[in-house]
């Protein structure tokens, strides 16, 4: 079993009371065909970096799982023909991880100066 992470962009004019239903629909199969579901987070209603099928925003999901490799090509079918789903990705990750990776470098206390006339200033 290889551990996974999927982010999920569900279409933004589908109700609030149906995204469950979407997501259920994609950790049921995992979970039917021997994977197991280690975290979900929901990061809500976001702006897309670009237009999807003319969409600005969509509901943002990111979802941590195991499965065996041969799962991902029945999933990747599954959620193709799915109207409610703009896009999804299906990354490998080396180790167990539940936590998305920080963006912000300031928060573990480095921070890296935006030009080099500023890293040149920092060092006089």
């Amino acid at each position: 079993m290889r551990y996974y992470e999927m982010i999920i962009i569900v279409h933004p004019n589908v109700p609030e009371e149906e995204l469950p239903l979407v997501i259920d629909k994609v950790t049921s199969f995992i979970k039917l065909h021997k994977g197991e579901v280690v975290k979900l987070d929901q990061w809500g209603k976001r702006k897309c970096a670009h237009k999807i099928n003319k969409c600005v925003k969509g509901y943002y999901f990111v979802l941590y799982f195991t499965a065996p490799p041969a799962l991902l090509t029945e999933l990747g079918k599954t959620l193709r023909y799915d109207e409610k789903v703009l896009r999804y990705q299906t990354v490998r990750v080396e180790k167990k991880r539940t936590e998305a990776p920080s963006i912000n470098s300031e928060q573990h206390g480095e921070k890296e100066p935006l030009l080099q006339s500023e890293a040149h200033a920092a060092d006089q």
